[in-house]
Formats: structure tokens, sequence, C-alpha cells
């Protein structure tokens, strides 16, 4: 049993100090490439509408929201709490 705790501390260790050499999770490292390839992206937009500035309008202009498409009822806005009754 002291065999199996004796393991679990030195595991324990070694990934800590892996931890604190690589940061302290995988998201930071999910983070900058996800900043990496948007700003990617940005700029590859940015080179297309500079040589091609009338598509990019046309564009946008089509995937503009416009009018509003709010489907929502004057029902669906009431809270959930306001559509409790006394009897609960």
């Amino acid at each position: 049993m002291f065999s199996l705790f004796r393991c679990l501390f030195w595991l324990g260790l070694v990934f800590s100090q892996i931890a604190a050499l690589e940061g302290r999770d995988a998201t930071a490292l999910v983070r900058q490439a996800a900043l990496a390839a948007a700003q990617q992206a940005t700029e590859a937009a940015g080179r297309k509408c500079a040589s091609a500035p009338e598509t990019c309008v046309a564009l946008a202009a089509r995937f503009s929201p416009g009018a509003s498409r709010d489907t929502l009822n004057t029902g669906d806005r009431i809270p959930a709490w306001r559509l409790r009754t006394s009897n609960e």
C-alpha cells in the first residue's frame, strides 16, 4: 500500500512539473491557435476585399440582417418568475 502512495506522489510531482513548464492547461494553447487563425482569416479577408471591393460590398449587403426577424411573442418575453401563480 505504501508503494502505491509513493508512486502517486512521484507521478503527481512529475505532472505538476510538466504543467509548470508547459503552461497551466491546454486552453491557453487552444486560445493562442484560435487567435492566430482568426488573425490570418481577417488579414486574408482584408486582402481579398482590397482587391475586389465591390464583391465585398455585395456580400455584406446580402448577409446583413436588414429588417428584424424577431419571432418572439409577448408570452415568450415574460420572465419565468412572473409565470408562476400564487398557488405554487
